[in-house]
């Protein structure tokens, strides 16, 4: 940990202080003048800054953070409809307001899209009992019909959702890498943002599985929509009076309304906390489901949503669900990670999501962390895998499970910045990684680990790709340890094709021959992996 000088400063000081009687309170002051060639850095490295508060008990400084990560952020509301179909929908009627919101990665040194998410926020009105099996961005002029260039992994069969009243509110998050879909969501994304009216989002069903409603992107907005970043609640028990809850909100402005499953609602700014206090009218809650909370601005930006889940006591599961990271079974997972979650009543059958990318919904459960629906891998009525939602803050995190039956299960788990964990052959956390090697660095074809956890031998020299989670977003640079070897490594980051997995590439240095079984060890922003071995002839 390094101290530095002020580079950005909100004027705050000893005499132009503020004075917080609790100690609680939101500080919320734009910088209007800024050194450019500063900014630039900041933009390229956000990992090279960090963000401090002052108090004259601490002059030198009462809290710090590090900034991991800067998130640009474009969006678009638009009109669906079966009209704009083609040809129309003239046997059915149906509409939609899908908000479109794209999260780009450049890369800092040219500024070129590598990769990013794009979420989909529909709040729909098809017919009741309509079966959703796809949801997708389509490249696409008014009138013309394209293919699918961004896929929310919404399909028929497990990955389809019902809609019993054909009311409701469909979010999706969907990563964007250089392989999604072989390139073509990474090019679409970059296109997108360069000329949205080529793209059309379309909502399927089983009844038209062309397509029920679509909505035509004509421009994004350049200001950044608000965002929920937090809520007190998660769960609310069904009943017949008002209840009341706090969201932590950013980017609202003084005519921002909040929508809980589109209808605005009351609530009243609280000036010591920053928090908005929220009312939810009984009758939305008087029967089980789930409420879409949205902040929308003035100009008509809407947020995506935080999702509550309401449920009578009698369907709440007793017994906790616990998650751990799915590679070394840690208590403390990243965001962007693969967690698998314990517990029971998880889901009525086992079963592998048969697609990818992922759905949030697989045949009837759904999880959310923090209220937001995070991808399924796996769901059995002991065991789910799931994917920690890119999203999710830092600390305390709220897990809500809802089985098919409607039982909810309910957990916390720990959330930091980057958890490196090394996925290992015999899925234990421990023993061989699971890796592959090669002698020249293109043909990895040598298998590091045995079923059993044992290792391979390996020759010095040798180039191995293993794989992990939690390594996504770091603010310094990875480091391996093998025996007492400092080893630099080549790559670290997404794999790019398998939502969540992270790819560590090195070479095994020379001076390792002959060194026998080894342990190895990557450590990233001061947290060391899970310990797994290798095997160098």
């Amino acid at each position: 940990m390094v101290n530095g000088p002020v580079v950005f400063n909100t004027g705050l000081s000893a005499t132009n202080n503020l004075v917080f009687a609790t100690g609680v309170g939101l500080i919320s002051q734009n910088v209007m003048s800024v050194d450019p060639v500063v900014l630039g850095r900041l933009l390229a490295k956000p990992s090279g800054f960090y963000v401090n508060l002052h108090t004259t008990v601490n002059p030198g400084g009462a809290i710090r953070a590090q900034i991991v990560r800067l998130v640009e952020t474009q969006a678009i509301t638009a009109q669906m409809t079966t009209a704009q179909e083609n040809p129309p929908i003239t046997t059915a009627t149906g509409s939609g307001i899908g908000t479109i919101t794209v999260n780009p990665v450049r890369d800092p040194a040219t500024g070129a899209i590598t990769s990013g998410t794009v979420t989909f926020t529909i709040q729909h009105d098809i017919p009741a009992n309509s079966v959703i099996t796809g949801l997708h961005i389509h490249r696409g002029v008014v009138g013309v019909n394209g293919g699918v260039e961004i896929d929310t992994g919404v399909a028929g069969g497990a990955n389809s959702m019902t809609t019993v009243t054909g009311k409701g509110i469909v979010n999706i998050e969907v990563p964007i890498t250089s392989t999604t879909r072989g390139g073509v969501s990474l090019k679409a994304m970059q296109d997108l943002l360069a000329n949205p009216s080529g793209f059309y989002e379309n909502m399927h069903t089983t009844a038209f599985p062309g397509g029920m409603i679509r909505g035509q992107l004509i421009a994004l907005s350049l200001a950044s929509p608000p965002l929920i970043h937090q809520s007190s609640k998660y769960f609310l028990e069904t009943g017949a009076t008002d209840e009341s809850l706090s969201l932590f909100a950013t980017g609202i402005d003084q005519a921002t309304s909040i929508l809980v499953n589109g209808q605005p609602v009351f609530y009243q700014p609280d000036i010591v906390t920053g928090m908005l206090n929220v009312t939810i009218p009984a009758a939305l809650r008087g029967a089980a489901g789930t409420l879409f909370v949205q902040a929308r601005t003035g100009d008509g930006l809407i947020s995506t949503p935080v999702q509550i889940v309401v449920a009578p006591a009698a369907s709440v599961n007793t017994a906790a669900v616990v998650t751990a990271d799915a590679a070394r079974f840690g208590t403390t997972v990243a965001p962007g990670a693969i967690a698998a979650g314990f517990g029971s009543k998880l889901a009525s059958q086992a079963l592998l999501a048969p697609r990818r990318p992922i759905g949030t919904s697989l045949d009837g459960t759904s999880a959310y962390v923090n209220g937001i629906a995070a991808g399924l891998f796996y769901v059995s009525p002991n065991q789910f895998n799931y994917l920690i939602p890119v999203a999710t803050v830092a600390g305390p995190a709220s897990v809500v499970v809802v089985a098919k039956d409607g039982t909810v299960t309910r957990g916390t788990l720990n959330v930091a910045g980057v958890i490196p964990a090394i996925f290992t052959s015999n899925s234990t956390g421990a023993g061989a990684p699971s890796a592959i090697a090669s002698t020249d660095g293109k043909d990895f074809t040598i298998l590091v680990g045995n079923p059993d956890g044992t290792p391979n031998e390996i020759s010095a020299g040798n180039f191995v790709a293993a794989f992990g989670t939690g390594m996504d977003f770091p603010s310094t640079a990875a480091t391996i340890k093998i025996g007492t070897t400092d080893v630099t490594p080549m790559f670290v980051g997404s794999q790019g094709e398998f939502q969540g997995l992270s790819q560590l590439n090195f070479q095994v240095p020379q001076s390792l021959a002959g060194a026998g079984l080894v342990d190895m060890t990557v450590t990233i922003d001061g947290k060391a992996s899970n310990t797994v071995r290798l095997r160098i002839k």
